[in-house]
């Protein structure tokens, strides 16, 4: 950036600061950067240098793939920042804003000036006058910011796609969208420039966090740098001039807080940070190390790994039975990686209107996508990971949607799925490549269920017990699920408060399962079940046996005590 556009970037953001905090509080000394070596984007020759996704633009018009180039982005400093990247490459400029109508531009002392072209706002004018415009004149820019469709832009858009003298005349229609599909149809689309523009680079969050704390006088180190990672422009200076509102600095931590913010208000993920690693896990050794040793570690020792020829792993397929801590795992994983956890808000996806279940699917993985690494957790995957005759078109386009995500080799987010039903899913979705393991998290054994008593009695949380014993307790347990043992804590604790004690006896702890029902009978089959379900699809033998070996005594045991019934 040349160092005279770096001073009015400083001059804006100050201008903007002095509305909030006067003149008084405003720092002039120089921030101080830590750990940042600030690129100096200033070219040789003193022009402007341009961004990858301009050139690239530039590179497919004048090779006359189209003369429509369609940006997809949703950051609004986009469009001027193209405009004043491109604008001596033209005769004249003209751009369509819905608020404004049609538009002359002009660039005085690297600011945008608009003149009315003409009085009528609407975009059936605007597109008939500037065609009048293109039969006249040549090397005409025409940029659309749009947000609907439309088809009087359609059939213009088709008309001078295909129109040789547009190519002669050397003209350009560019649009500017958060997302192409919702404007135009996929005909239309194909024969124009698509282009997607990434939300920002490390060099864009580098310049502005430091224009920033260069006028508050505070410190940019790499962590902001990172925590901003996945914002456009226009949300980086958001975050982080309201860190500096609220607490006179830019603060990592707070920069990331305002960046989940913004993903949640999207809708379609939620944002959580783990308070508990696998320490808040009871039992489940031989399921913890496995994933400890073949995904922990790998990613927590990533150049090691790629001198062995280890990839990242890329996705896990947690199944079994309902209540046995699969997502209790997911979230433990993402605190042992420290990783930011991303739920997708299924409730919220899967939308009535044609289309845009798809579209909300694709939404959040691109969200993801613009903030990897982290962990994208789907519960009851098998929803979106199916694919049948008898399944709804709206499933099968989404199957569609996420098969092709999961294939991909540039995917850095890591997909964490869990299912009840492993047998529901497709073939092809839990091939080799798209989960690198799928892993049974089986009903807990006599050990497992003496280490989740003692994690909900003194981990997650604090109950005081008074003569308890956890193992006999776990010893009367047989079949519980992981749920039903938080349950059964809640529920003695719970009848301690009615007997209005301050601490949980062993009586407590024999009222409560009293008052479970459980079907023994249904659940032994569930266990014959998810038995064969993990020979099926476990995809490590090593793990599998070890974590079978005491189940079939289990099942045994427990055939007979029912039989004695």
């Amino acid at each position: 950036m040349p160092e005279g556009m770096r001073d009015r970037v400083g001059d804006r953001v100050r201008r903007r600061l002095r509305l909030e905090l006067g003149d008084t509080d405003l720092k002039t000394t120089k921030s101080s950067v830590v750990n940042v070596s600030t690129k100096d984007t200033k070219a040789k020759d003193g022009k402007r240098e341009m961004k990858d996704w301009i050139k690239e633009g530039i590179v497919k018009r004048k090779s006359q793939f189209s003369t429509v180039i369609i940006y997809k982005t949703r950051d609004p400093k986009r469009l001027p920042e193209y405009v004043k990247n491109v604008y001596q490459n033209f005769s004249e400029i003209y751009a369509y804003y819905i608020w404004r109508g049609l538009q002359k531009v002009r660039i005085e002392n690297d600011r945008i000036v608009f003149e009315k072209a003409f009085s009528a706002r609407s975009l059936d004018a605007a597109l008939d006058h500037v065609d009048d415009i293109f039969l006249r004149k040549e090397r005409v820019l025409f940029v659309i910011q749009a947000y609907k469709a439309n088809d009087s832009l359609t059939q213009a858009l088709r008309a001078w796609m295909f129109d040789e003298s547009m190519y002669a005349r050397g003209h350009t229609i560019t649009i500017f969208t958060e997302e192409p599909s919702l404007i135009l149809d996929a005909a239309t689309i194909k024969y124009a420039i698509l282009i997607k523009i990434p939300p920002s680079t490390r060099e864009e969050r580098e310049q502005i966090l430091l224009e920033i704390a260069r006028a508050t006088g505070s410190e940019v180190d790499k962590s902001m740098i990172d925590a901003t990672s996945g914002l456009t422009l226009q949300e980086i200076e958001s975050v982080a001039l309201e860190s500096v509102f609220r607490f006179g600095k830019l603060d990592t931590n707070v920069l990331l807080n305002y960046k989940y913010d913004i993903i949640r208000k999207a809708g379609v993920l939620d944002v959580e940070w783990s308070e508990h690693g696998f320490d808040a896990i009871g039992g489940y050794d031989v399921v913890k190390e496995f994933i400890k040793d073949n995904v922990v570690k790998v990613l927590q020792n990533p150049k090691k790994a790629e001198k062995l020829g280890i990839r990242p792993p890329k996705g896990l397929l947690l199944f079994g039975p309902p209540g046995t801590g699969k997502t209790l795992f997911a979230r433990a994983m993402a605190k042992e990686l420290n990783l930011p956890f991303l739920r997708l808000r299924t409730e919220n996806i899967v939308s009535r209107w044609y289309g845009e279940s798809e579209k909300n699917l694709a939404r959040a993985i691109e969200l993801a996508e613009e903030v990897a690494p982290c962990i994208l957790f789907v519960d009851e995957i098998d929803r979106f990971g199916r694919r049948g005759e008898s399944d709804h078109e709206t499933s099968r386009r989404m199957f569609s949607v996420l098969l092709e995500w999961l294939g991909d080799a540039r995917r850095r987010t890591i997909m964490l799925g869990t299912t009840n039903k492993p047998h529901h899913l497709d073939e092809a979705f839990i091939r080799v490549g798209r989960f690198d393991y799928i892993i049974p998290v089986l009903l807990p054994d006599f050990e497992a269920r003496k280490q989740i008593l003692d994690v909900h009695t003194k981990v997650v949380r604090n109950v005081p017990l008074r003569d308890v014993s956890l193992e006999e307790v776990a010893k009367k347990t047989e079949l519980f699920t992981g749920a039903e043992l938080e349950e059964l804590v809640l529920r003695a604790a719970r009848n301690a408060l009615r007997e209005d004690r301050e601490f949980v006896t062993q009586e407590d702890f024999d009222v409560s399962l009293d008052s479970f029902s459980i079907d023994w009978e249904e659940r032994r089959r569930q266990m014959d079940e998810y038995m064969e379900l993990s020979r099926k699809y476990c995809n490590d033998l090593r793990f599998l046996n070890r974590l079978t070996s005491t189940m079939s005594s289990r099942i045994e045991a427990l055939k007979r005590q029912l039989e004695s019934f």
